[in-house]
């Protein structure tokens, strides 16, 4: 009697025969269950709950959702009001990349499991992978942007161009695009990046890759109005182009609004593991094919059910440390079918946690994070007689990664640079001193970690011996008691790092300078707009470090009037500085997205670019802050200032060497050093000490 008795404080009786009797445990659901982004997503979620209802329950509690259609509900009110309901456990939601990064701090802070079915973004895995609240049932769209490019590859393609949006969802794709070109040795015609926003850009976009003839464009679009404007543009204008949409296309609004015209389209889209059964037993259930994503709608109640079997029907912290577990176990192996969850819950109330295989493959998740999967499954498809279907499955597994359990977006270049030990190198007189220019190129609290970048550089530069009349730095110095700053005074560029704001001397404000005056300050003319200038001869070795954005057109000069600084600009600039004796040897770290572009400009004797980026590439974020809401450091930046502080003792290969395995999704490379000198034996403390 005692024990019927405490089952029943519990919270949850024990199955009787009146269903309406008993307990339930809750799961919210936001989705959209209307719209442009509609999918039968009843179907897969109603499934799985009635697999497990009719398996026992989770914690002799009958599993229940709760669904909030995000088509017609606000995004923000619908998460607030799930995180302050005790009795919902967790969620599963939102959709899309944006709205995921709208609502997951919000999970996190109020300590309730947020699980994203199909979110694909990668800089969600940068900016919240370990804060254990935040799970995910799909890999970054690093490995979808791969999957592209082979199969574009598959296909005879030597060019590739790449149209995709201005959101979390584009970043990925524009990210790493370049990236795996280079690593494929495919040549990139171009990258169109438009206002998501705006449909008329699809068009524009199309027309002005359609123009460089590449032999495939991808179409990385979010939004169906977007894929359906792109498609229309194809139709109407493909010139012999093949186009690949990402899986974002792969939903009923691209057919309904298409009609015949959808014939043979094609890309790629999450899809179930084909040897799980989950299509053809769909099939049969239902009549029909399943939608793309449905397997992961399933699998995201089943993983949360197991869980709350492991954790006793508890939400919270208990549930995120149950999560871990039950992506953990190796005890046999569970699939998604009705009699396999019996078995897994069975075993889990046991103690014993089984090897779980969802509908949409395993579900094997980054042992160091526990926040991405390490694998996925990737259809080829194609519209047949009026629907998607999927004629071709790629699987990820671990390929491109650092190893079998490791995420995606840790992906590390394999294709080194090499270099030669000889070259045209120029006659250099004795050194006499050593000179810095630091410059970061944007200004707001959204760009944080460009002055933040610079900063770290700055105190290291103090630390090894520098002074202020040696080091020029030029900053917006717009962060440390901006109101949107938590801690006024401070700024950082590593989470718990420290406060880089400390004695800092700035020669000008962003805001005070244009090409123009940069030109000046260093070339050293002294004028009423430059009154401080670099002063460096031709014994002097001139350390140059700039962080902000950029294009492949330059690096954005965001001051009074923006501007771009084109490789042109730098080029012209060099030369002239050489023909003025302005320095010995310049060596000059950039980070900014396509930083390659300037390097490739570059031939000046005596002046060597590394960059974090090819002409091809985005440089990567670092150090997500949820509190602050920012990024703190850019990858690079943040592997040269590393490298920096641990030792100066370096030859330039060394530290290539080091930032090379240190940057994941871009190519570090040193441009023009045939004509600066043989890295194997110039030191970097030849520029960073004084």
């Amino acid at each position: 009697m005692v024990l019927w008795a405490g089952l029943f404080l519990a919270g949850c009786s024990l199955w009787e025969e009146d269903e309406s009797a008993k307990e339930s445990l809750k799961i919210g659901v936001m989705l959209p269950f209307s719209g442009e982004y509609a999918s039968e997503w009843n179907t897969a979620l109603d499934w799985a709950v009635e697999n497990i209802n009719q398996s026992g329950g989770v914690a002799d509690c009958k599993l229940e959702l709760v669904k909030k259609d995000l088509a017609k509900a606000d995004l923000h009110e619908v998460a607030e009001a799930f995180i302050k309901d005790e009795k919902i456990k967790a969620v599963i939601g939102p959709l899309t990349s944006s709205n995921t990064f709208e609502v997951a701090p919000l999970f996190i802070e109020g300590k309730k499991v947020l699980l994203s079915p199909v979110a694909t973004a990668a800089n969600l895995s940068r900016a919240f992978a370990g804060k254990k609240y935040f799970w995910r049932l799909v890999e970054p769209d690093i490995s979808q942007t791969k999957t592209l490019l082979l199969l574009a590859q598959s296909e005879g393609a030597h060019s590739v161009g790449l149209i995709t949006e201005d959101s979390e969802y584009g970043a990925s794709f524009e990210n790493w695009f370049g990236f795996f070109a280079t690593e494929l040795g495919l040549k990139v015609s171009g990258i169109e990046v438009i206002d998501p926003e705006n449909i008329e850009h699809c068009g524009l976009a199309w027309e002005a890759l359609a123009e460089k003839k590449p032999d495939v464009v991808v179409g990385a679009l979010n939004s169906p109005a977007q894929n359906l404007a792109l498609a229309k543009s194809f139709r109407s204008n493909g010139k012999q182009i093949h186009l690949l949409f990402s899986d974002a296309a792969c939903l009923p609004f691209l057919i309904e609004n298409m009609g015949p015209l959808a014939e043979n389209l094609e890309g790629t889209t999450i899809t179930s593991d084909p040897s799980s059964g989950f299509d053809i037993s769909y099939q049969v259930r239902y009549g029909w094919y399943p939608d793309a994503f449905l397997a992961n709608a399933y699998d995201a109640v089943m993983l949360l059910a197991l869980a709350l079997e492991a954790s006793q029907g508890e939400g919270g912290e208990a549930l995120a440390e149950s999560l871990m577990k039950v992506v953990s176990g190796d005890a046999g192996e569970c699939s998604w079918q009705r009699d396999e969850i019996s078995e897994a819950l069975r075993l889990i109330k046991a103690g014993v946690f089984p090897k779980v295989r969802g509908a949409s493959g395993t579900l094997d998740y980054d042992q160091l994070y526990f926040t991405d999967v390490t694998s996925s499954t990737y259809g080829h498809w194609r519209v047949d007689a009026g629907q998607f279907v999927v004629t071709n499955f790629y699987t990820s597994d671990g390929k491109g990664r650092i190893s079998s359990t490791s995420a995606a977006y840790r992906t590390i270049a394999q294709k080194r640079q090499e270099f030669s030990d000889t070259g045209s190198w120029p006659s250099l007189p004795p050194k006499a001193g050593n000179y810095a220019f630091l410059m970061a190129t944007s200004k707001g609290w959204n760009n944080y970690r460009h002055q933040a970048d610079v900063l770290h550089t700055y105190q290291l530069l103090k630390k090894n011996g520098f002074d202020d009349g040696h080091i020029l730095l030029i900053l917006e110095d717009d962060l440390a008691w901006s109101s949107s700053n938590q801690f006024p005074g401070v700024v950082r560029n590593e989470p718990v790092g420290e406060n880089l704001y400390q004695n800092v001397v700035v020669d000008y404000k962003l805001s005070e300078v244009n090409s123009g005056i940069i030109r000046d300050i260093l070339k050293g003319n002294r004028t009423d707009q430059s009154p401080v200038v670099l002063e460096s001869g031709k014994g002097d070795n001139v350390f140059m470090f700039v962080s902000g954005h950029g294009s492949p057109g330059g690096v954005a000069l965001e001051a009074e009037q923006v501007e771009l600084l084109t490789p042109q600009f730098w080029r012209t600039l060099f030369d002239e500085m050489d023909q003025k004796q302005n320095f010995r040897q310049i060596f000059w770290p950039l980070e900014a997205c396509y930083s390659g572009a300037i390097g490739e400009a570059v031939t000046t004797p005596g002046v060597m670019l590394m960059t974090g980026s090819n002409p091809y590439e985005t440089s990567k974020a670092h150090f997500y802050d949820s509190e602050l809401k920012c990024w703190l450091a850019d990858k690079f930046a943040y592997a040269i200032n590393h490298s920096i502080s641990q030792s100066t003792n370096l030859t330039f290969d060394q530290l290539y060497e080091k930032c090379y395995t240190y940057v994941n999704g871009s190519h570090v490379s040193f441009y023009n050093y045939q004509n600066f000198g043989n890295i194997h034996e110039i030191n970097l403390q030849d520029f960073v000490t004084r």
